[in-house]
Order: C-alpha cells, then structure tokens, then sequence
C-alpha cells in the first residue's frame, strides 16, 4: 500500500544488521520488498513478505535459496562475474518497479570495499534512499534541500561531504549550529554533532553531503 502516494522498497543486503529492533521502526510496512542475496535471511528475521531475490548467491547458502524457489519466490539469478553489485542490481530493481523512497538495510558491515560502494549508491539514486545497519542511518541531500532529524537518545548527528566543498551548509536545533558554512573533503567540521531540540534541520546551498545518525 502506497504511503501518502509514495511508494516505499525496502532492500535488504547481506551485510549486518546490528539493532533489529531499530531496523524495524525504520522499515515500518513497505509496498516493495527486494533481498539482495543473503540478505533474505534480515527480511525473514522481520517476518516480512519478500517480492523478489536477487544476486549471485555467494551469500545465500544452497538450503534457504531451494526454499525459497520451493515457496514460489521471485528470483533473478546473476552470474558471479558482473559489473555490478547485488546491491546496485536490487536498487535498479526498485526502480524499474516504481520505487519512489527506498530504504537499503544491511549495506555496510565487514567489507569496507562494498561499505563504500553502498554508500555511493545513495546520491547516483534518482529518489531518496536512507542506509541502515541499526546503529547508524545515513541519508543523502543535495543542492538547496534541506533534512529534518529527530532527536534520538544517544545519538550523534554527523556531516560528510561527499563533493569536493558543499558551501551554504545551515544546521540548526543542534549543540553546535552552522550558519552557511562550507564543508570540505579532508576536514571533520560537520563530525559528531548533537541534536538538541525536538529535531534537527539541516539545509545544503550547494553541493551533495551525507547525513548521519549514528549510535555507538
């Protein structure tokens, strides 16, 4: 059921997921449920309903892939030498089923190498995409728009810009605020902010940054 006429996909990578409960809030009811791979085994730990699989399965073992073909799943097996990731391919599967806000769980974890590639993901993505593994979630904004963050019991609210300088950067409702600052690469300006009021609200004027909350 579309929200508010979006349509929210939610995909699952086979990386960690490290506050279940967390990730949960943040799924909430999607529309669309794309596992990437081993990342099956989040989605079934949810109890959510799976529309498709994807990937190589170098991740999913022989017994829960039978299964799952047993049970009639959509699968789009992909060979294991590609050009893309699982995770891009379950992104572009999103997309192509009308996916306008998605949510990628399990995207970061023991390899950096994918960690980054994910991350990257997020701003070549023509809609919204959050990034969760439960202790941090990531979002992505861009010339002239601006993010509200809602205060969260122990979190810290983090700045990474992701040009070369994003300029015009406004935070406000934070223990620290910024007034058209600019953020560059190699400097840690926008690093473990503090989110004081009911929300956060930050704006871009120019450039792409990432967002994040995270928790230790």
């Amino acid at each position: 059921m579309a929200h508010g006429g979006r349509r929210r996909a939610a995909i699952f990578a086979a990386g960690e997921l490290l506050d279940l409960d967390r990730v949960r809030a943040l799924v909430g009811q999607p529309d669309l449920v794309i596992c990437a791979d081993g990342g099956l085994r989040h989605a079934q730990a949810l109890g959510l309903r799976v529309d498709l699989l994807v990937g190589d399965f170098d991740s999913l073992d022989g017994a829960a892939l039978a299964d799952a073909r047993a049970a009639g799943m959509a699968i789009v097996q992909v060979p294991v030498e590609k050009d893309r990731t699982d995770s891009q391919i379950a992104l572009e599967e999103a997309l192509r089923r009308g996916a306008d806000e998605i949510l990628l769980a399990g995207g970061s974890g023991t390899r950096l190498d994918h960690t980054l590639s994910n991350v990257l993901l997020l701003p070549r993505c023509p809609v919204p995409v959050t990034m969760t593994d439960g202790k941090s979630v990531v979002r992505v904004l861009r010339d002239g728009q601006t993010l509200e963050v809602p205060r969260a019991a122990g979190a810290y609210l983090s700045l990474v810009p992701l040009t070369p300088a994003v300029t015009g950067v406004t935070v406000t409702g934070v223990h620290w605020p910024l007034g058209g600052a600019a953020l560059r690469w190699g400097e840690s300006l926008g690093i473990s902010n503090r989110v004081v009021d009911v929300a956060a609200r930050v704006s871009v004027g120019a450039g792409c940054l990432l967002v994040i909350q995270a928790w230790d």
